[in-house]
């Protein structure tokens, strides 16, 4: 499989999705659990992070840059930070959280004021997500289509848990996903962070236990990502790494949609 430019995403079929009315609620998104907390980067007095997402509905539009969301029942979001005693701190956070999407339905950045983390100590701040966890969008006044108590219901209840069950099976592919998650929060946001930067990134998200399956992934994303800013199509590490991360969270949301309409 190789990866060219940025504009390969427009060959997917999950294209299709945005051809509902732009006025129209966008899809309902499904957080893909960590076990490993994500590190948050605070800047500004407020805190951030990116998470892994996927679509939990075809048939709706996709969300533009920007969409704000809020968390689904049920969805549990951890803050964790190490304190000054040396002992993790940890806060449920889901409530808190301002999220908006990021690249269609790929990612959601999820944000906290920095005096909420602080709250639980100086050290670093992590965030983790829960299996089943899902982001509804923030109605708007005047949405031609809303989404239903029933529709949301659906999407954030059964069909969800079948769609989990469809990351479950595809281990390995979901696993590469978090891990380049990782490594994308492991660069800052404006990034002019090169390849050289790998080998420390490396280190830090991929443990001796990563299966050889979920390596695969892994190591076909730097090697793409090795010959894309060598030849200048991307200025930097952290873009190439997002498209990667991107591109298998659309195959993702593909497999969750199969298990959703198995006759589809």
């Amino acid at each position: 499989m190789r990866f060219k430019t940025l504009a390969f995403l427009a060959t997917l079929p999950l294209t299709a999705i945005a051809l509902a009315p732009a006025q129209a609620a966008p899809q309902i998104l499904g957080l893909i659990a960590f076990n490993e907390p994500v590190p948050m980067t605070c800047v500004g007095g407020t805190c951030t992070a990116e998470l892994s997402s996927v679509c939990l509905q075809q048939q709706r539009p996709t969300p533009a840059t920007g969409t704000v969301y809020r968390p689904a029942k049920g969805t549990h979001i951890t803050l964790t930070v190490t304190g000054p005693d040396g002992v993790n701190h940890r806060l449920s956070v889901a409530a808190a959280l301002t999220f908006k999407s990021l690249r269609q339905f790929s990612a959601v950045k999820v944000s906290l004021p920095e005096a909420t983390v602080r709250q639980l100590g100086d050290g670093v701040a992590k965030i983790s997500v829960g299996s089943m966890a899902s982001v509804i969008p923030v109605a708007i006044k005047g949405d031609p289509k809303p989404l239903s108590a029933g529709e949301i219901a659906r999407y954030t209840g059964p069909l969800r848990a079948l769609a989990e069950r469809a990351f479950e099976r595809d281990g390995a592919r979901v696993n590469a996903t978090r891990i380049l998650n990782q490594m994308v929060n492991r660069l800052p946001e404006k990034s002019s962070a090169g390849i050289e930067k790998v080998a420390t990134l490396w280190q830090q998200t991929v443990g001796k236990d990563v299966a050889d399956e979920t390596q695969k992934f892994l190591k076909h994303a730097v090697k793409d990502c090795r010959e894309t800013l060598r030849t200048g199509v991307m200025s930097d590490l952290r873009s190439c790494l997002s498209y990667h991360h991107d591109y298998l969270s659309g195959e993702n949301t593909t497999n969750g949609w199969q298990a959703m309409n198995p006759g589809s």
